[in-house]
C-alpha cells in the first residue's frame, strides 16, 4: 500500500496506515503538550521541541527525535510530522 502522508495530512489533518496501530502522520499548526513517549520525523516544515530541563530541540526537515518523557511541541510554521506513540 502506498500512500502519500504529506498530502493527506495537509487535507484531513492527519493520515493513518490501516492496521498499523501507533504510528500517524499529523499536520501540526499550534503547540501541544505531550505527556508520554514519542518518535517523530519531521517530513514538512519546523518545529521546536520544549523539554523538562528548560532545553529545547530544533528539528528541520528530514530530522527525527525520540523523546521519553513529557515535552511540548510547537511548529515555527504549518509542518507536517509523523508520529509513533508506542
Amino acid at each position: 500500500m502506498k500512500l502519500h502522508l504529506v498530502r493527506l495530512a495537509k487535507r484531513q489533518g492527519q493520515a493513518r496506515f490501516p492496521g498499523l496501530e501507533g504510528f500517524c502522520t499529523l499536520l501540526m499548526e499550534k503547540p501541544q503538550e505531550i505527556e508520554g513517549p514519542r518518535l517523530y520525523v519531521l517530513l514538512e516544515g519546523e518545529l521546536v521541541i520544549d523539554l523538562p530541563d528548560h532545553s529545547y530541540l530544533h528539528l528541520r526537515k528530514g530530522e527525527g527525535a525520540h523523546l521519553q518523557g513529557p515535552h511540548k511541541i510547537t511548529p515555527i510554521d504549518p509542518s507536517v510530522v509523523a508520529v509513533w506513540n508506542p
